[in-house]
């Protein structure tokens, strides 16, 4: 008689353990937040957000309209914003740095602008929600305080160097009310629902004095094209520095 022969997979030490990483309740909270905000498996498949904010400065006369187009995939970022009074594009990306176009005025961000934009980039709340979804190994969640909010327990997202670079304090319902990075801190209203996402419909940071409207939010399974965060061809040589 033949014998059988069966195989078995090797599995390296640690394989099993693949996936987020950090506080099991804290992990397990990141997921029932995503849930609230259109479902783990809707933020899975997204790999950009097209997302429209009607911005108010209390110290601008104007109120301007901010279209934003948010690579999920990584660091990358292009935004328009216009009003009546002013109109301004900005993107940032590593393959093509930090660069502006305020009024017509061209100008590359300096080395600091960019530096930030990639520190901030990977702890946007969308690009939170994709990594949760996604069960990403390289996201560390652990819950720890905040200074001013010590009864209000917060999900803390680790950076490489075992720091919290993103938090987010969600409610009850596990609803994100303050999400924040080592640069800004915004207080959320109530979700609403755009197309199978909900987000919080505004928010507000510095105190109050700054707030936005969401006006639409489109998610899409595309990444955008890399050409789209490059400066236009007719500044692509342009080494003038934004002050």
């Amino acid at each position: 008689m033949a014998s059988l022969l069966i195989l078995v997979p090797l599995v390296a030490p640690g394989d099993e353990q693949a996936g987020l990483r950090g506080d099991p309740a804290a992990v397990a909270d990141a997921r029932a937040m995503v849930e609230s905000m259109g479902g783990l498996a809707i933020w899975k498949g997204i790999e950009s957000v097209h997302f429209v904010h009607e911005w108010d400065f209390v110290n601008r006369p104007d109120r301007y309209l901010e279209h934003e187009i948010l690579d999920l995939t990584g660091p990358r970022s292009y935004v328009t914003m216009d009003s009546e009074l002013n109109t301004r594009v900005r993107a940032y990306s590593p393959e093509h740095g930090y660069w502006s176009i305020t009024n017509g005025e061209f100008a590359l961000g300096s080395a600091a602008q960019l530096a930030n934009a990639m520190e901030r980039a990977p702890y946007s709340i969308y690009r939170l929600a994709r990594a949760v979804a996604r069960d990403d190994a390289e996201l560390e969640i652990r819950y720890g305080t905040r200074e001013g909010l010590p009864e209000f327990p917060a999900l803390e997202f680790v950076g490489p160097d075992g720091e919290a670079r993103g938090w987010i304090i969600i409610n009850a319902r596990k609803e994100p009310v303050i999400w924040a990075t080592t640069q800004y801190i915004y207080v959320f209203g109530p979700l609403a629902r755009f197309g199978n996402l909900k987000v919080p419909d505004w928010a507000t940071t510095s105190a109050g004095l700054v707030r936005y409207e969401m006006v639409s939010l489109t998610g899409s399974p595309q990444r955008p094209e890399l050409e789209l965060f490059a400066p236009p061809e007719e500044h692509s040589g342009d080494d003038r520095t934004q002050q």
